[in-house]
């Protein structure tokens, strides 16, 4: 989850549903670009999209972004968790997704990928809550995961969809 070790996979229904990745390869139709100068924050590197105007509009993009939120896949595999919760909703502002997966296969996972913060026993539990701004196109997650009992942050993110050209632009804090 570091900024330094993302590898962040995407999938935007706006954009033919073809998966756009970061930092890796792929048959994407829009490339993303790491450690950039935001144009938005002065002095924040960000990952930045090239500009997608050809197959969605800003706005578009933005709707399929914040129903990319709500459709939790695992990072490894893109399976889905075990149970998925949305839970503090306030139309067209935010919303929280809870997502319990199996602990004791991420358990096993961890010894393979980096997984934070997974409990010694019982489920892993992520969550994150999405604060967004339509008119602003701008959203921002902060992550945190853990057991149901005690959750660690681990980091917060923010995701603007920029106008002419339409183009993506994602930053992240990390924990420290």
């Amino acid at each position: 989850f570091g900024s330094s070790r993302i590898k962040l996979k995407l999938y935007f229904p706006a954009l033919y549903r073809v998966p756009v990745e970061a930092m890796g390869g792929g048959n994407s139709k829009v490339t993303l670009n790491a450690n950039v100068e935001s144009s938005t924050e002065p002095g924040q590197k960000c990952i930045t999209s090239a500009a997608f105007d050809e197959f969605a509009s800003p706005e578009e993009f933005f709707d399929a972004l914040i129903a990319w939120y709500k459709d939790v896949k695992s990072p490894i595999d893109g399976s889905a968790p075990k149970g998925l919760q949305i839970i503090n909703a306030v139309p067209d502002k935010e919303f929280t997704t809870v997502a319990t997966w199996d602990g004791d296969a991420c358990r096993k996972a961890s010894y393979i990928y980096t997984i934070p913060n997974v409990p010694k026993s019982g489920d892993y539990i992520t969550k994150v809550r999405v604060v967004y701004d339509r008119a602003s196109l701008t959203a921002t997650d902060i992550n945190s995961a853990g057991s149901a009992e005690e959750q660690t942050h681990l980091l917060t993110a923010t995701g603007r969809v920029l106008k002419n050209p339409a183009r993506f632009e994602w930053f992240s804090k990390d924990k420290d």
